[in-house]
Order: structure tokens, then sequence, then C-alpha cells
């Protein structure tokens, strides 16, 4: 099982492979052109539903148990670099950052939440130590007008860091980071999916995760 599809990069890797059978899953619906063309390739062995961790063991109703499960956590190369999708720290694209199958927006949670659930919602997933003082500036700013683009929530975050020494990391970073899992709830998604993984493997199975913070670890 594939539980991040993305570009099918995984999927094909093992297809490659005459005895395999993959079913991969992906919330951002802008995969499927890419599993349509895989499907196509290995019509009997690849099976994509569009679904979230969460759903896995719902969309996967085989009986048979499987020889690996793969995650590959975190955003993929193409949802940073779509502008429209507000990922970047640059995209003057709606401030969105959804990767699929969403019931809220980043633009949601930095215009509506209350204070304190933002300053704990960024102090938390994104362990940011100067949560507070962001936050104050976000609730400033958004009085006066709506915080609509990734790039105006950057410009806010980077005057109030802008004293610190932050080398090649941008200032914004863990912020952003902490809204994108806020809005994918992708500590739920991903527990979720670890405990309906476990269960499918066969004795001897194979579970992957690759990761990229300490959150996730």
């Amino acid at each position: 099982i594939d539980c991040t599809f993305g570009g099918g990069g995984y999927s094909e890797g093992i297809l490659k492979y005459p005895a395999t059978k993959v079913f991969a899953i992906d919330r951002d619906e802008s995969t499927k052109n890419y599993a349509n063309n895989l499907a196509k390739k290995f019509p009997k062995r690849f099976t994509f539903s569009l679904s979230k961790f969460g759903d896995l063991k719902k969309v996967f109703n085989s009986e048979s148990k499987v020889r690996g499960v793969i995650f590959d956590l975190g955003l993929s190369s193409f949802q940073l670099a779509d502008d429209k999708r507000g990922f970047s720290f640059k995209s003057k694209g709606f401030l969105s950052m959804e990767m699929g199958l969403n019931k809220f927006s980043a633009f949601d949670a930095v215009n509506n939440l209350e204070k304190e659930n933002l300053i704990n919602l960024i102090k938390i997933l994104g362990e940011e130590k100067d949560a507070k003082a962001i936050v104050n500036e976000i609730v400033n700013c958004r009085k006066i007008k709506e915080i609509k683009t990734s790039e105006e929530l950057a410009t806010i975050i980077n005057k109030v860091k802008r004293k610190g020494n932050y080398n090649k990391k941008n200032p914004s970073t863990k912020t952003f980071q902490a809204i994108r899992i806020f809005t994918n709830q992708e500590l739920t998604e991903l527990v979720q999916g670890l405990i309906a993984a476990t269960e499918m493997l066969e004795e001897g199975g194979i579970l992957i995760i690759v990761s990229f913070h300490s959150l996730e670890d």
C-alpha cells in the first residue's frame, strides 16, 4: 500500500517487480492524472483511491494481508510549486494550504480562530517560541483587513521575527508548518493511518515512514 501516492514514484518503482500489486491512496485530486497513467500501464496490478490516511481501512477492504505499507509525509514538490495552493511563503494565491478533502482552509484558521487558540496552535504544532508575538500581529492586521495570501501572512510573521538570525531557514517556516498541519489535520490522520496499516500487515511485513520534523517522529 502506497499511502502518499503523489507523482507515483514509489508505486511505479515497486510495480517494476512483476510479482507485485500496489494499492495507492492520496487526498490530493491533482494526483489522479498520475494514477490514471499508472493504471493504464499496470491495469491488473495497480489500484488507486482518492482518500485520506484515516480512511485507509475503509477503502482497502480486502481480507488478505499486505507485505508492506509506505507513508512519505509532508508536502510534495508539485504542491509547494503550485502558487494557487498557498503553501509557499511567496505565494500570491489564496491562503489555502489544503492538501485535499479538507473541511476548512488556512485562510479560515488565520482569520477566524480565537487569539488563544491560534497561539496554542502555532506554539504546539509549529514549536514556535514567538507564537504569542506573531499572533498579536496577525490579530492586529486581520482587524484592518482579511489576510488573504500566504505572502501577506509571511510578511506579518517576518515583521515580528526580523531581529533574529535565521541563516537559510525562512522565519515563517514554523508558523506555516503549524497552520498547514492544523488545516489538514495531519497528525490525527497519521495516527489513524498507522493504526490501520499495522492491522493490515502480514506477519513479518514492512512499514516504512519518511518523516521531516519532530512532531511526525
